[in-house]
């Protein structure tokens, strides 16, 4: 059997694929690492961070405030 063209799939086709193949790496790398969004707005590595910190940005998330 041939895989399917990654690049060339929608990104809706690419996790459907992946849900049925998920241990495709090649497939998990098109979707997670060339098709990112490289203006998703990252955060510190929580270990990195004050407990406060974290806990803010946790509550925001939850809508908690």
């Amino acid at each position: 059997m041939t895989k399917p063209d990654f690049t060339q799939m929608t990104r809706k086709e690419l996790k459907k694929y992946i849900l049925s193949h998920p241990t495709d790496n090649e497939a998990i790398r098109e979707l997670l690492i060339n098709r990112r969004n490289l203006n998703a707005q990252t955060f510190p590595y929580p270990y990195d961070m004050p407990y406060e910190e974290v806990e803010t940005i946790f509550k925001s998330k939850l809508n908690l405030k």
